[in-house]
């Protein structure tokens, strides 16, 4: 394959497939409901607490005689303009915090939340799901950096996995290290019931972000009695709102027949596009997908790859000679075409902190890649974007003023944020330079990649 056109197609290919794994959390493989939420709620938990003002205008309140006891249920449509997302989220999580169990949407199918730190709440859902007591359940978080109080360290995939798919429809099963985490000082009870037993390994658990904004609002504000989470307030358990068994809860309508005597709900959400998420265990270096869901095969095995950015001010000279100069150099060292690169699990990218999108690389730039027999003449500018950082594992800034400024916008970047050359010195602007100082600039770039190396692979 030519080699420009080899490389353009490369470059185009990654720009685009960053762009589309960016969406995965809002978009993919399903559509978020109406709107409409409903919340079951044993009538003890409604007698602690007032309805707040903003939810009683557009609730329906109905008592309902079962057959041993009373239920209230509370319908709530949060696309009427005078509901208050902040208070009745607020509401929700206080109901859930009293010992309640809420039906909350995510972007895949309703769930049945109780919280993490009852015991008896856990016993409510049991009896509700008639679930095995082999079979455990997921904990739901309102970030994903709570995941890891709560799991221990992360190994550098499950990391990787956490920062590109959560919140999302993607469920992260992870070993749970043996070190004082968050887990332990949940009840026994809960523990047995939420994690799941590897022979001579750790034992793991299943960590959901969901996505919907207002189920994210509910978990964010969980308070904190027992200090657990200092991340994002208290994790809650979370579970399809169907009895054990049965299909997905799609509708308002099957949660009803579903749960028929143990608890009555009243909403007309439906979701028009229904997948569970996808399951994915990762152990190590290494992941298994469970259960293939809302995220195909292929866009995980995509979102395992090691991405490489690199960042100077305009994107047309420094950072693309050195994405440029480090495909080069990795392709060398797997003994493959630049174009194989991805097949291998590899992507490299370039951005500029202050630029135009689309503007071509340098004259010189080009012309000095072409003394290394690289074509940069497809070379594009982009401005670096939230997205492209929150993806990148290594991230290699031209100066120290260029880290700065990206701490400043992002701080939990830090740490994959380096300055290039590994004495901590800045690659000097050769821009409106003679072209042998792009030459030195190249060489400079060439040799800190090479040292870098070995951190990369």
């Amino acid at each position: 394959m030519d080699e420009k056109l080899s490389r353009e197609r490369n470059q185009n290919w990654l720009r685009f497939w960053l762009r589309s794994l960016c969406c995965v959390r809002y978009t993919a493989g399903s559509i978020l409901p109406d709107g409409v939420i409903p919340i079951i709620i044993p009538t003890n938990a409604i007698g602690r607490t007032n309805i707040p003002c903003s939810c009683a205008k557009n609730a329906s309140v109905i008592q309902t005689k079962l057959a041993t006891r009373r239920s209230s249920l509370i319908h709530i449509d949060l696309q009427n303009p005078h509901t208050d997302w902040s208070e009745t989220a607020s509401y929700v999580a206080d109901v859930i915090l009293k010992g309640g169990i809420a039906v909350l949407p995510t972007e895949t199918v309703y769930g049945l939340a109780a919280r993490a730190a009852d015991e008896n709440a856990l016993r409510k859902l049991i009896q509700i799901k008639g679930r095995s007591e082999n079979h455990p359940f997921a904990l739901a978080f309102s970030c994903s950096e709570a995941v890891a109080d709560f799991c221990g360290e992360l190994s550098p995939l499950a990391c990787r996995f956490a920062r590109r798919t959560l919140p999302g429809p993607v469920s992260l099963v992870l070993d749970v290290s043996q070190n004082e985490n968050e887990l332990y000082r949940l009840p026994e009870f809960v523990q047995q019931h939420v994690t799941k037993k590897n022979t001579g390994e750790n034992p793991s658990v299943c960590c959901r972000v969901p996505g919907h904004p207002f189920t994210q609002t509910v978990l964010g504000s969980m308070l904190n009695e027992r200090g657990l989470n200092k991340n994002g307030g208290e994790p809650v358990i979370l579970t399809s709102a169907n009895r054990s068994g049965n299909g997905e809860s799609v509708s308002i309508e099957q949660i009803l027949a579903d749960l028929s005597g143990t608890a009555i709900a009243v909403a007309d959400g439906i979701l028009t596009a229904p997948k569970p998420s996808t399951v994915l265990k990762v152990s190590g270096s290494q992941y298994t997908i469970l259960r293939e869901g809302s995220i195909s095969a292929a866009t995980i095995n995509r979102l395992a790859a090691t991405v490489l950015l690199f960042v100077c001010t305009g994107n047309i000279c420094r950072s693309p000679m050195a994405e440029c100069l480090c495909e080069s150099i990795l392709a060398s060292q797997q003994g493959c075409g630049i174009d194989e690169l991805e097949r291998l699990g590899y992507a490299v990218l370039s951005a500029g902190i202050s630029c135009n999108s689309g503007n071509p690389a340098s004259a010189d730039a080009v012309a000095v890649m072409k003394e290394y027999g690289l074509d940069l003449s497809g070379h594009q500018s982009q401005r670096l974007t939230q997205q492209a950082v929150q993806f990148a594992d290594f991230i290699y800034v031209m100066t120290r003023e260029h880290r700065e400024w990206i701490l400043s916008q992002w701080h939990n970047a830090d740490s994959r944020l380096q300055v290039l050359r590994t004495d901590g010195g800045d690659v000097p602007d050769p821009y409106g330079s003679s072209i042998e100082t792009y030459r030195h600039c190249g060489e400079l770039i060439k040799r800190e990649i090479i040292k870098r190396a070995a951190e990369i692979v």
